[in-house]
């Protein structure tokens, strides 16, 4: 299982959509691995892992109206993807890694 600690790696997240959406306003951040901690980086790299994030189909869903869609980019130990999700979630795997990345680049990530 890939620990997350290589260099070069990074989490990305747009978020679009939700309750009073204002077109054009969606939120873009990115934030290196380097800028996490280790026991962080695990936990992203497992998540991923147990979601198979880098092997997975997207569900065919078109996103509910008020309900936010996720575009998630992730580069780990030199396997990248991008992915959109929309609400809601029915994949518990994949909204608990969508939740991590998210918490990640609203505490730590710019533009």
């Amino acid at each position: 299982m890939a620990d997350g600690s290589g260099c070069g790696g990074e989490a990305r997240m747009r978020v679009e959509g939700g309750f009073a959406h204002l077109p054009g306003r969606a939120t873009d951040s990115c934030v290196p691995l380097e800028r996490l901690g280790g026991d962080e980086r695990a936990e992203l790299a497992r998540l991923a892992d147990e979601a198979s994030f880098f092997d997975c189909t997207p569900e065919a869903a078109a996103p509910r109206p008020d309900a936010r869609t996720y575009t998630i980019g992730l580069t780990i130990d030199g396997r990248s993807r991008e992915l959109q999700v929309a609400e809601p979630i029915h994949d518990p795997k994949l909204a608990a890694l969508v939740s991590t990345v998210r918490r990640i680049t609203r505490e730590r990530g710019g533009a």
